[in-house]
């Protein structure tokens, strides 16, 4: 009996560890999907004309931009919804036996769950009709208060220093705090990236990009600056952010990069600055000499972003890349203003009477008579 008891006991220590092993990943694959929260997803009703649901309807998404296309079908309540899906445009197509096919184009944004319903047409299926110009979805699945900026307003909106955080402060209720941390060298070098919202702390804030969180530990400020070449789009939850975003009460920021599509795309920038095109400073003097010189300035910012394919001579490319560089060159001088007062050096003092200012004794904060400092 214990011959057999022995013989027993290492084969269920195995299993008991390969049950323990496949639980873990089981559990570690959850929670990397429950932490998707750059993604999207389309939702809809299926109906025909009388208003009654259509089940089993089958609902093709194809991405406009990848040409990557995810099938689901309508259940027994003629509900559909896709698995999560990268913001961008979206071609829904939707068939049913005895009824028209029907297309429906959907701007996806970041984190955004869109409904749209579909009330199909009987006719043959050979027959298409398709939506080309849908009106404005109203956001009615979810209450959350916020606003998005898309890739054309980061690119178009002016921003100094390039820095794409100073566009928080478009927000409903978004105030910039960083000229109360501007002894940070952080602050110092990469601007703002401070913000109260609502009259939230600053630390209260969820910086996301790519859903990851992406905010230093102390001060809770932006720890990654991507180009503003880069970033697809980002949204700005200013209130009653969803749970799954997580950390504090304060806003949500939330910010994807751009992907590759089917196509080569790519661009190259250069933004300069030099003393050539800049104006004199006010305190520059303009005499002949160095002093009336202005102040060199030299400032480069430069880049380039490509994406693409990984297997270009695929038909249906399943992979893709993006990539993107900026760098930053910044040398600019000084100009120092100051008052010296003229005075005249004798053999018995120092005569400060062209001086208009009274001139004082440090230790009695007597004033000199005629502003003559003897020297002894």
């Amino acid at each position: 009996m214990s011959a057999t008891l022995f013989s027993i006991r290492p084969f269920v220590k195995r299993n008991l560890s390969t049950f323990l092993l496949a639980v873990f990943f089981i559990a570690l694959a959850s929670t990397l999907t429950a932490q998707i929260v750059e993604t999207g997803v389309i939702t809809g009703v299926v109906r025909d004309n009388s208003g009654a649901i259509i089940q089993k309807a089958h609902v093709a998404i194809h991405n406009d931009s990848t040409g990557l296309t995810t099938k689901t079908e309508t259940d027994s309540q003629g509900i559909f919804v896709s698995p999560p899906l990268h913001p961008g445009n979206y071609s829904v197509e939707i068939e049913a036996p005895g009824f028209k096919t029907e297309v429906e184009h959907v701007r996806l944004e970041v984190g955004q769950r869109v409904s749209a319903d579909v009330a199909l047409v009987v006719g043959a299926a050979a027959q298409t009709v398709e939506v080309q110009a849908a009106g404005e979805l109203l956001e009615t699945e979810s209450s959350s208060v916020g606003n998005l900026r898309t890739e054309e307003a980061v690119r178009d909106l002016p921003l100094n220093g390039r820095n794409f955080n100073e566009l928080f402060s478009l927000g409903a209720g978004a105030i910039p705090t960083t000229t109360q941390a501007v002894s940070i060298p952080y602050t110092q070098q990469r601007g703002p990236s401070y913000f109260a919202i609502n009259g939230s702390r600053p630390q209260e804030n969820r910086t996301l990009l790519d859903g990851i969180g992406d905010q230093e530990n102390h001060n809770s400020m932006t720890a990654v600056f991507p180009p503003i070449d880069a970033i697809q789009e980002f949204s700005e939850e200013t209130n009653d952010a969803d749970a799954r975003y997580g950390r504090g009460n304060g806003g949500t920021i939330n910010a994807v990069i751009k992907s590759g599509t089917d196509h080569f795309h790519g661009e190259v920038f250069e933004f300069l600055r030099n003393t050539a095109l800049d104006a004199r400073n006010y305190f520059n003097i303009p005499v002949a000499g160095p002093v009336g010189q202005k102040a060199p300035l030299r400032q480069n910012e430069f880049g380039a972003t490509f994406g693409g394919p990984v297997f270009w001579k695929q038909a249906n490319p399943k992979t893709f890349f993006f990539a993107d560089y900026a760098g930053k060159r910044f040398a600019q001088g000084q100009t120092d203003v100051e008052s010296v007062p003229v005075v005249n050096v004798t053999s018995t003092g120092y005569d400060f009477s062209a001086y208009s200012a009274a001139v004082k004794n440090p230790s009695t904060h007597v004033a000199y008579a005629k502003n003559f400092v003897p020297i002894n």
